[in-house]
Order: structure tokens, then sequence, then C-alpha cells
């Protein structure tokens, strides 16, 4: 296969999957691993896809956020594994903060039913999946973001300090060596730095995909979280940097 050959096959792989790892495209493409770097090299050169530590990104995952249709396709299955084993430190009573996004909608099942239980939640479509169960729901107020159908910004902070919370369950666009837990709105960052403010416990909830990309709005570093769920295939470079942190790291399937 000729260089060029390979690039494209590179750059098409890497948009296809959002993340390309360079040791298992070296091995399909039976080359030195090296070869690979090289060529993951010149195609950011070209601004086709961004070189990050084992192989590469595709830049569509810095350019935009991601529908609500397609925050449900991707990675379906990893992130209700990951709720899944998260859902072991949810408490019998007293209150609690779930955040905006599809990672932590998962936990819902698992929210249900629970009398002694008040869940605190921005999350418009998780409030009305639990509305009709014995479980207490408070819905934040403030202004509704299209794009994750959460509650944010001036109204949902004030709200938040009216709660203490014994756990907080949060979810994060992406996650950068450099730049922390990242979020794509200001806005929504604030929240979540406010929940977690407000809470004794914080638990992040991370499927593998979100490690890597990185977003606009800061809004947490590695030490700030007492446990990170996410799955068995995550980079184990960010896994050993929340264990650094002191971070206890909980490996779902």
């Amino acid at each position: 296969m000729l260089a060029e050959e390979r690039r494209l096959k590179l750059a098409e792989w890497t948009r296809e999957d959002g993340r390309l790892d360079a040791n298992v495209a070296a091995n399909k493409l039976d080359v030195a691993v090296e070869t690979v770097r090289r060529d993951l090299d010149v195609l950011q050169r070209r601004g086709a896809l961004r070189r990050v530590h084992g192989g590469a990104i595709a830049l569509e995952r810095f350019a935009r956020e991601y529908t609500i249709p397609e925050r449900y396709n991707r990675n379906p299955q990893q992130k209700q594994s990951v709720a899944d084993v998260a859902a072991a430190y949810i408490p019998e009573e007293g209150c609690i903060f779930v955040d905006g996004g599809t990672t932590t909608e998962y936990l819902e099942p698992h929210l249900r039913n629970k009398p002694k239980l008040m869940v605190v939640t921005n999350h418009i479509t998780l409030a009305s999946k639990l509305a009709d169960s014995t479980t207490q729901v408070t819905i934040l107020g403030g202004r509704i973001r299209p794009a994750t159908l959460s509650a944010v910004g001036a109204k949902t902070v004030a709200d938040l300090l009216d709660f203490n919370a014994v756990v907080s369950f949060l979810g994060v666009n992406g996650i950068g060596l450099e730049g922390g837990m990242t979020a794509y709105d200001t806005d929504e960052a604030l929240v979540k730095k406010t929940m977690m403010s407000r809470s004794v416990e914080r638990i992040l909830l991370a499927d593998s995909s979100k490690f890597g990309p990185t977003y606009p709005a800061r809004f947490a570093d590695f030490d700030q979280f007492d446990r990170v769920v996410t799955n068995v295939d995550a980079d184990p470079t960010y896994v050993e940097a929340f264990s650094k942190a002191g971070v206890e790291v909980a490996l779902a399937n």
C-alpha cells in the first residue's frame, strides 16, 4: 500500500470512530507503529485530524456539540454499563444531584421507587422519567439548553444553593490531560461546579470515548472527584492520571 493510500485509511478510520489507536492501526495495516505515528503527524499538519497520546482524534469532536439524537446513538452500551456500575453508589436515602447528559440519564432505572431518596436534577428528561415513581424529584429552574435538554444559568445555580447533597453524579463532554474535565457550554459548566461544591461526594460518569476531546468550558481537575466510573477499555493514561490524583476508579465492562 502506498503512503498516501495508508494515510487516507487512517483519516477515514479516525472520522468513522472519532478516535484512532496507533497500535491497532499499525496491526491492521501491517506496518510499524512508528510509521503510523509519522503518518498521523503528516495528517495533523494537513488539518485532517488531531494527534493525541497513543493515536489521533477526529477534528469533528472539537468543532461542534453533538445533537440529542447523536448523543443517544453514541456508545449506548458503554454508557449503560457505566451507569449500572455507578448505581452501586446511590444511597437509599438523602439528597443527590444528577446533572444533565445521556450517560447520567441511564441511571434512571436505579433511581426509581426510593421514597427516602430525593433526586435534584437540571435534566428535564430524567425528571419526567422519574415523575411517576415514589422517589422524590426536584427539577431545577433556569434556561433550557436545546442541545442537552437541561436547565442552566443564574436561576439554576441559585436553586442549587438551597440544597446539600450526599453525592453528585456528573457527566462530562471531554477529558484532557491538560484541559481537565470540560463541557461545551460555560453555563452548563457552572451548574456542574455548583453541584460539586454542594456535595459531600462527587462521582464522574464517563464512557471511554470521553477521554481525549477537550471543550471550551473547564469545570474540574482530576483531583476534584472522589470516584470516576468508566469502561474497562478506557485509555490507561487517563485511568492512571485519576489514580495518581487520589481518585478511586471503578471500571465497567
